[in-house]
């Protein structure tokens, strides 16, 4: 009796995040080869996998899929009578955090600039713009549930509720997301999850589902993780400021943050560390400017626009308040364009720079 109450339990979680990592390190050899290799084969098998797709309930008994699992097995070196199995558990990763899509039809249009990526701060900001917008960890490769977006839920909670503990993960790995439609847990409903799982003893019985997926958010840009205290939460980099924003739009504050790192990196990489690009000194506090302002991007919902780094500049804040106003601008040759207003102190400073 009590061995089948328990395989009655692990099936009810079968509805709720699952996720188990072959390949924890992001930005590691093994993970970009086994990627590299499903990348390639979909590319050369575009048009049969695309054929495949409509007959998905037979996808997993494919020759193609077959094929794809050799592929891996030797990539990744598995030995034994569970190589399959693990290279199944491969593909399926790489499906549940975005990168490759259900049934093998596709990929994220960033994948192949991951992979040619060798900078790790740039690999990871390009894993998290995947991870957050793709996630799906209801999806497999024979599995298409990507309108479930499992890490976008759970960073914007940790955004809502400032810091995120071990027992709120559990909290959120046993939630039905479709049942919340502001798109994120209050506190008072983390409580109540992380009470539900406690009751049905989920930390036992996936305790390694939950500490890849702690290992994986470790790895999002500006998260903080204490391995003492178990908890994340957001750097919020103060050498990176927030202008004051018109909150009748809304900002998707993760996309946000990623905007802002991927500047920094930018600066670090042109001139060596973060600067004004006007002046090229280093201000104890820089401005994340936009130039087609931010406001406008939500208002026309570009969101593509509003968090592309191309439409940024890190500018210092006396510059930036030129700059918002648009009092300054500047040429495509990067040359300073001064309005009629600055004053002449200021214009004679401005024109030093380009």
């Amino acid at each position: 009796m009590g061995n089948t109450k328990k395989r009655r339990d692990i099936e009810i979680y079968e509805n709720y995040w699952k996720f188990t990592a072959a390949h924890l390190d992001i930005t590691g050899t093994k993970f970009n080869n086994c990627l590299n290799v499903i990348v390639t084969f979909i590319d050369k098998n575009k048009s049969e996998l695309e054929e495949n797709a409509k007959y998905a309930n037979d996808f997993s008994e494919s020759e193609l899929y077959k094929t794809l699992q050799h592929k891996i097995v030797v990539t990744s070196g598995f030995k034994g009578k569970d190589a399959s199995l693990s290279a199944r558990k491969v593909i399926n990763q790489f499906v549940k955090i975005g990168f490759v899509y259900p049934l093998l039809i596709g990929y994220h249009p960033l994948v192949k600039k991951f992979l040619l990526e060798t900078n790790r701060e740039k690999k990871e900001i390009i894993f998290s713009k995947i991870f957050y917008e793709a996630s799906s960890l209801a999806s497999d490769v024979t599995l298409d549930n990507r309108d479930l977006k499992h890490v976008n839920f759970l960073l914007k909670t940790l955004d809502k509720n400032g810091s995120l503990n071990k027992n709120d993960i559990m909290a959120l790995m046993v939630t039905d997301i479709s049942n919340y439609k502001m798109g994120y847990l209050t506190r008072e409903q983390l409580d109540m999850q992380y009470q539900y799982a406690r009751a049905n003893e989920f930390n036992e019985r996936k305790y390694n589902q939950i500490a890849h997926l702690i290992g994986y958010l470790k790895r999002f840009v500006d998260v903080k993780y204490d391995k003492n205290e178990g908890r994340f939460w957001f750097a919020n980099d103060p050498q990176i400021a927030d202008k004051n924003f018109d909150e009748k739009f809304v900002r998707d504050g993760v996309k946000h943050r990623i905007y802002k790192e991927e500047l920094k990196e930018e600066s670090k990489m042109i001139y060596g560390e973060p600067v004004c690009y006007l002046d090229k000194k280093p201000y104890r506090s820089l401005i994340a400017s936009h130039i087609k302002p931010c406001i406008d991007c939500l208002k026309e919902h570009r969101e593509d626009q509003a968090y592309d780094v191309n439409n940024g500049l890190l500018l210092s804040p006396t510059v930036d308040s030129y700059f918002d106003k648009k009092e300054i601008s500047f040429s495509d040759n990067g040359e300073v364009l001064i309005g009629p207003n600055v004053a002449d102190a200021v214009r004679v400073e401005f024109q030093k720079y380009k």
